[in-house]
């Protein structure tokens, strides 16, 4: 006779155990790489944080992110209680103020009628236009840890993982200006493998600049490198720092300029861009044309060589700042 395995028992967790404050905890918890990217997977969406807590004139939204395989911009709002009216009428003025394709709403539960309402709302919009409303639990069996769970609720009819991945795999809508951007980041991600390994594992974007890597976040803050095509036709690498906390990270980053360019080797840009973003780039001497390809082996042999030293000399300088702030938070 084989023995009785003993088995556990599924528990649920208030959410505030693990996160006590919405805005605190919750909010900078989710905009993580990792946990960002486990909601993604139950959507069939690869989402990048682009800005935490993101100005929509005097209010704030908590997460803009882009969706990798479209270059879609995608607003997630969060509630750690039951849905209310307050919160789907931030929804809605988020996606106007920030022109957003996709909506994500995750609370610990959802009324009948914000449901409805997500359902009524991709009845009546068209197919770039998507709602989704995602309840987020925490469970644990025994004394195990807490473990985040995320199941969809609502969302557009006839969406799939499968469905969102095909769409995006044989999209032939792009522009040629954007089938070009992504040719050439592609070209570049390919030729990265060994020079700049974060940029080697990253999508292409179909954009006029590519992210390579999270050189840090905490509250209200992100730090990403992209390189860019400027409007004037210049290539640049970049510390790009966003979220309502940016000013504060770009004048503790400001104080160590010295050390920083000092690692790097040469003088850099210190930009204040509008709203809150900031921008600490580098920038290739001369003019760097797109559309030129017998140019782009130079460019993008320069963009691996600065590109990566660019963020190697702010590494160190991130994460004392990253220190810093979290323990005056």
């Amino acid at each position: 006779m084989s023995a009785v395995i003993p088995l556990g028992r599924i528990e649920s967790v208030d959410l505030r155990q693990a996160w006590p404050d919405e805005a605190r905890n919750f909010t900078p918890w989710l905009a993580d790489e990792d946990n960002l990217s486990l909601l993604g997977s139950v959507l069939g969406l690869q989402l990048e944080v682009e800005a935490v807590e993101k100005q929509v004139g005097p209010f704030s939204a908590d997460i803009l992110a882009k969706e990798i395989g479209s270059g879609h911009w995608v607003l997630i709002e969060n509630q750690i209680e039951m849905t209310d009216h307050a919160h789907l009428g931030q929804i809605l003025t988020y996606a106007a103020g920030l022109d957003v394709s996709t909506i994500i709403w995750v609370a610990r539960e959802f009324r009948e009628q914000h449901r409805a309402a997500i359902d009524y709302l991709n009845r009546i919009t068209d197919e770039d236009h998507r709602f989704f409303g995602v309840k987020v639990e925490l469970l644990k069996i025994g004394e195990s840890a807490f473990a985040p769970s995320f199941s969809v609720v609502a969302k557009p009819n006839n969406w799939s993982k499968h469905s969102a991945a095909a769409k995006f795999a044989t999209d032939e809508t792009l522009s040629p200006a954007q089938l070009l951007y992504r040719e050439y980041w592609t070209e570049l991600i390919g030729a990265a493998s060994e020079a700049y390994p974060s940029l080697a594992g990253r999508k292409p974007y179909k954009g006029s600049w590519q992210s390579a890597e999270r050189l840090g976040s905490g509250p209200g803050f992100s730090l990403d490198a992209n390189a860019a095509f400027t409007g004037s036709n210049q290539l640049r690498v970049e510390i790009y720092v966003s979220g309502p906390g940016a000013p504060t990270v770009f004048e503790a980053l400001l104080g160590k300029r010295d050390e920083i360019e000092g690692r790097f080797g040469e003088q850099l840009s210190w930009e204040t861009l509008r709203g809150q973003e900031k921008r600490i780039a580098y920038y290739m001497p001369g003019v760097q044309k797109k559309d030129n390809r017998s140019t782009w082996p130079s460019q993008q042999a320069w963009l691996l060589t600065h590109w990566k030293r660019l963020a190697d000399a702010f590494r160190p300088a991130v994460a004392d700042v990253k220190a810093t702030i979290m323990v005056k938070d």
